[in-house]
């Protein structure tokens, strides 16, 4: 009997935990911001506007692949990042300096085409060890994300473990996974 008491307090207070959440506001980006992607992808429907450290993106499908867009508020354009599923899908030059270099034995995690003003990158997201202990964590990890350029050259190494905001592209204050 005490269990089932027990069991009714916590529903009762997880319910009323997720009411008082409710669901959460939708980002009305800029009238620039919305402009701006419509004349960059006309006739894509975004599925999402976020907004984080005064940059709008929209996550949208483009092609059949997930990819998002990044604006200042005013409507300029920082950034778009396209997900690759595979890594024989990326150029032959990126992939023989991966293939070279000194993270080929790792586990890749994600795979981004990412396109600025002044560049292309191909941004590498990998896991030093996939095995796992009995409790389902992860063994001395250590995760990095590489950022080639389309010559294949390492441009940029970032450590995926710390704070999203240090990982991400200049001019680009959030890297979507």
């Amino acid at each position: 009997m005490k269990k089932l008491i027990v069991l009714i307090a916590i529903a009762l207070f997880s319910e009323t935990m997720i009411a008082q959440a409710g669901p959460q506001a939708a980002t009305v980006p800029p009238q620039a911001v919305t402009s701006a992607f419509a004349s960059r992808f006309p006739h894509v429907q975004v599925k999402k506007w976020s907004e984080q450290q005064q940059t709008y993106y929209a996550t949208f499908r483009l092609n059949g692949k997930k990819t998002f867009a990044y604006y200042t508020p005013d409507g300029t354009w920082k950034a778009t990042e396209f997900k690759i599923k595979w890594s024989w899908n990326l150029p032959e030059k990126v992939k023989q300096a991966w293939k070279n270099g000194d993270f080929a034995a790792w586990y890749i995690m994600d795979i981004k085409r990412i396109e600025t003003p002044d560049q292309t990158l191909y941004a590498l997201h990998v896991n030093s060890s996939p095995l796992l202990d009995a409790d389902h964590n992860q063994i001395d990890r250590e995760e990095y994300e590489l950022f080639y350029n389309k010559n294949g050259d390492l441009v940029r190494k970032a450590n995926a473990l710390s704070p999203v905001p240090t990982r991400s592209l200049p001019g680009v204050s959030r890297t979507p996974s």
